[in-house]
């Protein structure tokens, strides 16, 4: 037998159970997001560390946080499970954190990350470009990016900067262009419907117009990894015939090396600051460094997205007591994360030239010393992960730029020109500065 059970409203009448139901999905958010709020404020540095909590930016940042939560629960009943989820996100971005995600390594936030159609954004000196797709998409590639279903790629830009993590620009210019091509994070920003229908519109170098339409029969996933997103083999680029330069090759390769011999450089690609398990890439390292007349060397830092850098302490030091004066460079780009900055730090007490583009991470960030903050929503069991611990490079390094932002000491940027013909421009720096 099942019981049914009728509830009465205070004039006498019987209350619609599916508006019960709603009420009580509505209580749960409430509470949930309530926690959410308390954890937050509980846990992240901003708040909870003492001597940066009463900072004027961090007081402005928790007038906001509050303000957008007690927002968000004034509307909860109005909003669907994934609305909710989406202005949870916008909330977090507030913190201007990019280790702190709402559902950071599941749920909601993985879907943002797995779900994609097969076309590669970049963001490039003037501009988004679309530079590798699917061979259905070829004839729109290395062609600038105007506009996102008839919306402005800047006004795009602007409203991914307000719901993404991000630390800064250059943070959220990466960031950007690698989840471009992101169903769930077009759809949370309210570009691309359910249905999946999304088209891009580009700008070629003549200023011709090229649109291109993708649906959800064009998407296929990628496994995310917390180091890099992994093309499919069905992506294809249009680019000059020749080699990749070296930074755009063994891309599935965490650490990597090769001696030059014609330049006499030993160039070191770490793209994510993996353990070196019993110390076997180090050693490799040094025995290459030792068996051949290096002139200069080169760490390759771009696109790395953090870990621990002070594994290669030691090896970098030997660099920097046997080369010569301005012979050992380190390159970084505006992917370069959180163990990149404190790589850059090191690298530059050492002495060390440091070439690229400004850093995605700021001077000053938080990040995961151990798991004490992690926490589940009551209700939902959604994640809620904030990172507890703070990171100062004026503490640690003595060093602080005005805007937190740091900047190598050579800045060149890398244009669609450079991608086509195979150029690195950094390379090419290090190779005019050792033969001149």
């Amino acid at each position: 037998m099942v019981a049914t059970i009728f509830s009465f409203s205070a004039c006498g009448g019987a209350i619609d159970p599916a508006l019960a139901e709603e009420e009580e999905q509505t209580r749960r958010w409430v509470a949930d997001i309530e926690q959410y709020r308390a954890h937050v404020l509980q846990w992240h540095p901003r708040f909870a560390y003492r001597r940066i909590a009463d900072w004027y930016e961090n007081i402005e940042i928790r007038q906001a946080f509050e303000e957008s939560i007690n927002e968000l629960t004034a509307n909860a009943a109005n909003l669907s499970d994934f609305e909710i989820q989406v202005e949870l996100q916008r909330s977090t971005a507030i913190l201007r954190d990019n280790h702190f995600f709402f559902t950071a390594f599941a749920g909601y936030n993985a879907a943002l990350r797995v779900l994609r159609y097969p076309l590669v954004f970049g963001w490039f000196a003037d501009g988004v470009y679309l530079y590798q797709a699917h061979r259905d998409f070829e004839h729109a590639l290395n062609k600038r990016v105007v506009a996102v279903n008839g919306v402005s790629i800047d006004d795009v830009f602007r409203d991914f900067s307000l719901f993404w993590s991000v630390e800064n620009i250059y943070d959220a210019r990466y960031q950007f262009t690698t989840h471009l091509n992101a169903v769930k994070v077009l759809q949370s920003l309210g570009i691309t419907g359910d249905d999946e229908h999304t088209t891009y519109t580009l700008m070629g170098s003549n200023n011709e117009e090229v649109s291109i339409t993708v649906t959800e029969s064009n998407r296929w996933e990628r496994l995310y990894t917390t180091l890099r997103w992994l093309p499919p083999a069905n992506v294809t680029d249009n680019r000059a015939e020749g080699n990749l330069p070296l930074f755009r090759q063994n891309f599935r390769a965490n650490l990597w090396h090769e001696f030059v011999e014609d330049y006499g450089i030993l160039y070191i690609s770490i793209r994510g600051w993996v353990p070196d398990v019993q110390n076997v890439f180090r050693r490799a390292v040094e025995n290459t460094f030792n068996e051949n007349d290096v002139r200069a060397v080169i760490v390759d830092a771009r696109s790395n997205p953090g870990g621990d850098a002070n594994q290669f302490n030691d090896l970098f030091n030997m660099f920097a007591q046997r080369l010569l004066p301005e012979s050992f460079f380190y390159f970084v780009n505006e992917g370069s994360n959180s163990g990149s900055l404190g790589a850059a730090l090191f690298l530059e007490n050492i002495g060390a030239v440091i070439v690229g583009q400004p850093l995605a991470q700021n001077a000053n960030f938080y990040w995961f010393g151990n798991n004490i903050s992690r926490a589940f929503l009551y209700y939902s069991r959604l994640e809620v992960f904030p990172p507890p611990t703070f990171f100062s490079s004026q503490t640690f390094f003595g060093r602080e730029s005005g805007d937190g932002i740091f900047r190598p000491h050579v800045l060149i940027d890398y244009t669609i020109d450079d991608w086509v013909n195979n150029r690195d421009p950094l390379f090419d720096y290090v190779i005019g500065r050792i033969t001149n």
